[in-house]
């Protein structure tokens, strides 16, 4: 076949990686792998990686890596977790585009086509999605939130909602190159609370979350979903990990700002996500005569996207129901995670407050702490 014709096949019929981290998952795995197998999209890279040397997930796999050459396979020597697992196989990936696969979950037949047929067509899009079918514990149908417009905006509307539907999504290949992937928190990497959002975050500032309706997420919520296992957590490690996610969440959101003023007022946003999040449009509000008329027109882009959020105001308190972890409801709760939220900024070493707010550590703390009368 002359090169030139392989290439046209090629952008026509990209390969597609699709990651399945599984650990104690051999009940449920041949079916999900079953679903891979007779997707009607057939230029795969089914990626299987299995954790903590888990034997019995791998015998599992075996009859497909004997009759799919498409299906490939690792087993980690030592446990990974959730995150440090799914995250590898992002790393490994071969394809035009990744997809993440639950290994108890499965997707309707043209789920993998259907995407990717959109992918082509909207070449500036970061991710192509589609609705997510819950079954379970409970029943319901998640839209997710698509993103589009310039990228503060997208990124601003991706902190309010913290929707995490687009994370099984079709994700770009050159787009995930250019984030940091999956981080791990340090002080319980097995979960890594929220690394996927702050995925999400870097993503939404490199392109569009289009919405893809007709093709279908099933998931299967069985009561031992890793996010049920968080409200076993005690406060002190929710606290810690809601905080370690809006550090995660600063680092990336704030430097999306055109200028210093703008950065400013979007690191304000991020803590009041974090710190105010049951009542925090009254928060994003300067007080009469507080901003010049420069400032004012600096920041117009964030009011504008503000303002569309709350006018949707009950699927904000939908999703800040499903994200908030930890509450700060009185003064001093506020004071210990602001304090903690700056530490992490601190100890992860990837936000410099020079560069981004003209602030040193010291004065940004005492700046924020004033501003939401901690």
């Amino acid at each position: 076949m002359p090169i030139a014709s392989w290439g046209i096949r090629a952008l026509d019929n990209p390969l597609v990686t699709i990651g399945v981290p599984v650990y104690q998952g051999q009940v449920d795995l041949p079916v999900t792998l079953e679903c891979l197998r007779t997707q009607t999209y057939q230029n795969l890279d089914v990626l299987i990686s299995v954790d903590g040397g888990d034997r019995q997930s791998a015998a599992a796999c075996e009859p497909f890596l004997r009759r799919d050459p498409r299906f490939r396979m690792t087993i980690q020597p030592s446990r990974l977790g959730w995150a440090g697992n799914t995250g590898w196989t992002m790393r490994e990936r071969r394809g035009a585009f990744y997809i993440f696969q639950q290994h108890d979950d499965q997707v309707s037949p043209t789920y993998v086509a259907d995407l990717v047929e959109a992918a082509l067509r909207y070449p500036d899009a970061a991710i192509c999605f589609a609705k997510v079918q819950c079954t379970g514990l409970m029943t319901h149908v998640m839209h997710g939130l698509p993103l589009s417009g310039r990228p503060v905006e997208r990124v601003l509307t991706c902190l309010k909602f913290m929707d995490h539907t687009a994370f099984r999504g079709l994700i770009r290949g050159s787009a995930l190159a250019s984030t940091s992937g999956l981080l791990l928190s340090d002080f319980d990497p097995f979960d890594s609370y929220g690394t996927e959002m702050r995925l999400m975050a870097e993503l939404a500032l490199l392109g569009d979350f289009r919405f893809v309706p007709g093709p279908t997420y099933y998931k299967n919520l069985h009561g031992q979903n890793l996010y049920l296992k968080r409200d076993r957590w005690p406060d002190e490690k929710k606290q810690l990990a809601w905080a370690c996610l809006g550090a995660w969440m600063a680092e990336v959101v704030v430097p999306a700002g055109g200028s210093v003023e703008e950065r400013r007022r979007l690191f304000d946003a991020v803590l009041v996500r974090f710190l105010i999040p049951k009542n925090p449009w009254k928060w994003l509000r300067y007080p009469a005569g507080r901003l010049s008329r420069s400032r004012s027109t600096l920041l117009h882009p964030v009011r504008v996207v503000l303002n569309r959020l709350k006018t949707i105001d009950p699927l904000v308190r939908t999703a800040t129901g499903r994200w908030m972890l930890y509450e700060a409801s009185e003064p001093g709760q506020r004071a210990a995670l602001l304090r903690i939220i700056l530490d992490r900024l601190k100890s992860g070493g990837r936000f410099d407050p020079l560069v981004n707010l003209q602030r040193s550590w010291e004065k940004l703390e005492q700046d924020a702490s004033k501003r939401f009368r901690v």
